[in-house]
């Protein structure tokens, strides 16, 4: 999806905080076991979001941590923040211009 294609879906999107996008974004979350006995997860609404834990409890609590940060790291530096179900995240617009 190009930044276009994603300007245009957010403008149809229902706005949502930074939790609920949150929360939508690890529905999507898909969980796999790796040989060791470990756990690898990657969000795909989030591209490149990719973390891991020992057990899956742990693979559970480093997505939110990963997730998190995506969408932080995409604000501080105006990367486009996809729309995930027809939600997209409602954020403000500081006075010097940076995302926040």
């Amino acid at each position: 999806m190009d930044k276009q294609e994603v300007k245009e879906r957010m403008e149809f999107a229902v706005k949502v905080n930074f939790e609920q996008y949150i929360r939508l974004a690890l529905s999507h979350a898909e969980f796999s076991q790796n040989e060791d006995g470990s756990w690898t997860v990657e969000i795909p609404v989030l591209p490149g979001c990719v973390t891991w834990g020992a057990t899956r409890s742990e693979a559970v609590e480093m997505a939110k941590d990963a997730a998190e940060a995506w969408v932080l790291t995409a604000l501080r530096f105006g990367d486009e923040i996809p729309p995930i179900d027809g939600n997209s995240l409602q954020y403000a617009v500081d006075e010097i211009g940076a995302e926040v």
